[in-house]
């Protein structure tokens, strides 16, 4: 009989010691985690289609019709509490608008310089940066005469 209640508290002091040993482990935090959480993961979103009115003397010369692609990294854009996109738009039109009086300055467009105003713009309102790079989907001009004659009844 003591031989039984032997085995039985060996039994029962190697299963506490397991079960012991492993909430241990199981509570260490894993090195692989960490290395996985420091991975940038970029993700990208569009900008709505944006007319934006070129004017000049007071009247309406033409409108830049753009859509532009921005890569973000997703980590920061998650702790963010408000829409990135309107940020971007907002950028995209204070950009364009009132900055062509001239439209034959239009042609002359240096996109690398605008991309880089609108991303500093958009990262100067956030404490660190969000968007990476910025690309074209569609970027027209349209003189305001052809606007006219398009919502001319025939």
């Amino acid at each position: 009989m003591i031989k039984t209640v032997a085995i039985g508290l060996w039994v029962c002091i190697i299963a506490l010691g397991s079960l012991m040993l492993a909430i241990k482990i199981g509570s260490q935090p894993k090195a692989v985690a960490a290395t996985e959480d420091t991975a940038p993961t970029i993700d990208y979103d569009r900008t709505d289609v944006m007319s934006v009115p070129i004017l000049a003397d007071g009247k309406v010369n033409g409108y830049i019709i753009a859509q532009l692609v921005y890569t973000v990294d997703s980590k920061v854009k998650n702790k963010l509490t408000v829409p990135l996109g309107l940020f971007v738009n907002d950028e995209v039109f204070n950009a364009f608008f009132g900055s062509y009086s001239d439209t034959k300055q239009i042609e002359r467009i240096k996109f690398e310089d605008v991309k880089q105003k609108i991303i500093d713009g958009v990262n100067q309102r956030f404490p660190e940066p969000v968007i990476k790079d910025l690309m074209v989907e569609q970027f027209n001009y349209i003189p305001a005469d052809q606007v006219r004659d398009m919502n001319k009844v025939k």
